[in-house]
This record gives C-alpha cells, structure tokens and sequence, in this order.
C-alpha cells in the first residue's frame, strides 16, 4: 500500500493514543524472546491510551494471563510431539472471528509471517481494516539450523515473501534487518520501527549490583565479560569461547558470565569443558528469569559481548547500554547497527583473534570504557515507552491512507 500524497489525502484526524489494536504471535509467554517482550510492551503502554490485545496459541501447558494487563486471546493450536511449542491453529478456532469483531479494531499487527500472521493479514481484508506485519528473524537461517536443507530453507523463505506482499504495511526492527527482507526477494517498502528497552538505570545501582555479586561470586577486581542470550549455537557463542581462552591463555585479568538456556546448551557447556577452562573463570548461570537480578548482573560487567551474526535488532544490547555497559559486537552485522564504534560501542571482525585484541585494546586504553558507556547509556538505551508512540503514530498514517484509498475507488 503506498501512502498517498498529502495534497490529496482527506484527513481522519485520528488520534494515535486511542487506536484500537491486535498483536498476532506465533508463540507468547511462558516462553520468552525478543518478538514476545515486543508485542508484550506494545500491548502494555498502547491500553494505557487505547486498547491493544493479544492474538496467540494456547500453551501444551496451563498457563496464567491474568497479570498482564491486556485482553489475550488464545486460539487454538495443536500439539506436536517432541517439539516444545504448540502448533498455532486460528483458521479452526471458532470463536476468535467473533472476538474480533466485537473489538471493533483499527489495524491488526502480525509478529509472523506463519500460521496467527497469515490469519491476521488474511482476516484484516474481511474486516476492511489495514494490516501491519514485522519481520523479525532471519528464517532462511532458522530452516538451515533445524533441518539442515538449503532447499527447503528457499521453499519456506518465498512463502515468507508472498505473506509480506500480502499486507498494508512491512516494518522491520533495524536496516539491517530490512535488507536481509530484501535479500529473500521483497521488494516492497519497508518502515524500520526500533526496538526498546523497559530498563532505565535503578535509583540503587550499588545495592543491585552488590546482590548480584554475592550471588553470582562476582570478583571485584576483575574485567567481566557478559553475554546474555538463548544458548544455540548460531549466536556465535563458540567465538565467545574461543576468544575468552584466548584471554584466559594472556592473563587472569578476565572473567566471563554466560545467560540463558537453549537446545544447544548442553553442547555448548561440554565445549566449554573441553576447554579445560580454569576454575571461576567461565560461569554458566542459566536462564534469570527476575529482572532486578539480571539488571544487576547487568551493573556488575564491564563488557558486553555479543558477537552474534544471527541476531537482527537484540534487546539485550539496550538493556546493557541503559545500565551503562557498552557491547562488542561483530563488525557488519545486523546488530552492530545500534552502535557507533569507538562512540557508543565497539566492533570487530568476525574471528577470535580480532575478538581478543579488540577487548586488550578496550581495557587498556585509559578512559575509554567510561567515555563509550556514558555515551552507550546515552543514546543506545531507547526506551518502549519512547517506541511505542512511534508506532502508534504510524500506525494513524498506514489507517489514514487505507481509508483514502477505499475512499477513492
């Protein structure tokens, strides 16, 4: 849908606060990535002004919505076995073409070009409203990483690009990730909407970071290293390993805190062991799921270090730079985006060795670390709650011009 030419538009005058919306996701809380506390935050702060929903799966297991503070509906979806999610199906729900009507809503929003996305832009077009649809991931790598084939992975990447065409509206959460759209073969516009943060630096840094160092014994005369994120191979945590021997091999100056879980982590921990790392040096801490204890573990490290190529836009990066703790990320990649080098982040090339000199070069030149978490804290750490007007904001513009055009014909 191309937005028409402001001499010719008939204003709405809509008012972006009270915009009635739907997120639609493949997958929503108990499980968590960056897609869910995505939708979770615009759902959040859009019914503080509107009323935003939630479209997703019922979980295989009993699970309480209650204490979200938004409508969530979840439609049914099947269960397949040995996989940990349950298989969104909307088109054999029922009551959910119901539900929606009864919401009267302006715009539906798809968080997946899979089963609930392709129900939402489908279902938008009978309800003669618009439809939004984000690309979040890179699926052609996802497909490779599950099943190993190249052919099956090109398959499901030109469906993907057939379900974007289908829509009002393509945003993205950086260029990057926009061009890795294009790369699949869409050609159509795409809006880039950044992603944010709900962390902004505590009234009690010292305490959090004191709890955080008694419980993960944190030495406090030592340069740490952190990562945070699902334990899986194609977020480049062998290179995080790789350069930390490298480190470890150099000096005893360092100390690494690895976050999360993920169906490599066994892998991952039996190639940390083969390692023969010495003892407290590497620190697997599995997955936190208490904020304030995350956000201290955040104000203990020096150092974030993310050197994921998988990653297209990573909230992780933020929550770092709003506790003032710059990234080192992998030069070229998607999430090196955020960050200016040497300003408010670092980068380098994509081996240990480059890892290794890079973060000797960071600790040992005089100032800079202050300098570039001041600056990180600054202008990296964008809040939801400065997004989130941003996409209600657009969300007005793609309603107004929709209306014109059906106007119009």
């Amino acid at each position: 849908m191309r937005i028409p030419d402001e001499s010719r538009r008939v204003s709405t005058m809509i008012d972006p606060k009270k915009i009635r919306s739907a997120q639609f996701n493949d997958i929503y809380y108990p499980y968590v990535d960056g897609v869910v506390q995505t939708v979770h935050n615009y759902a959040g702060l859009m019914n503080q002004t509107g009323y935003c929903c939630v479209v997703t799966p019922r979980p295989p297991q009993n699970y309480d919505d209650s204490d979200k503070g938004y409508e969530i509906y979840r439609t049914s979806s099947l269960r397949v076995p040995f996989v940990e999610y349950a298989l969104p199906a909307p088109k054999f729900d029922n009551k959910i073409k119901t539900f929606l009507q009864n919401r009267k809503l302006d715009i539906l929003h798809a968080h997946s070009p899979f089963m609930e996305g392709s129900f939402a832009a489908s279902y938008a077009k009978k309800l003669g409203i618009p439809s939004v649809a984000s690309f979040h991931s890179k699926y052609y790598d996802d497909v490779i990483n599950i099943t190993g084939s190249k052919t099956l992975a090109k398959i499901v990447t030109a469906k993907i690009v057939r379900f974007y065409k289908s829509v009002d509206s393509v945003w993205s959460c950086s260029a990057g990730t926009a061009d890795t759209l294009r790369s699949y073969g869409y050609r159509g516009d795409i809006v880039v909407m950044d992603n944010g943060t709900t962390y902004e630096m505590p009234s009690n840094p010292d305490e959090l970071r004191a709890k955080a160092a008694a419980a993960f014994k944190i030495p406090a005369d030592k340069h740490i290293l952190l990562f945070v994120g699902q334990q899986i191979w194609h977020k480049n945590l062998k290179l995080v390993l790789d350069t930390f021997k490298l480190l470890e091999n150099h000096c005893d100056d360092y100390r690494l805190f690895i976050v999360g879980n993920g169906y490599d982590g066994a892998a991952i921990r039996k190639y940390a062991d083969a390692q023969d790392f010495r003892d407290g040096r590497v620190n697997f801490v599995g997955k936190i799921a208490d904020r304030e204890v995350l956000q201290g573990l955040y104000l203990s490290a020096d150092l974030f270090f993310f050197p994921s190529m998988y990653d297209n836009s990573p909230l992780v990066v933020r929550e770092a730079a709003s506790m003032g703790v710059p990234s080192l990320l992998t030069a070229g990649s998607n999430a090196a985006e955020a960050i200016e080098h040497n300003v408010t982040g670092f980068t380098a090339e994509e081996n240990k060795v480059a890892m290794f000199r890079e973060i000797l070069r960071i600790f040992g030149t005089e100032g800079l670390l202050e300098q570039v978490s001041d600056a990180a804290r600054q202008n990296v750490a964008k809040t939801w709650k400065e997004i989130v007007p941003l996409v209600q904001e657009k969300y007005a513009e793609i309603i107004e011009a929709y209306q014109f055009q059906h106007r119009t014909k």
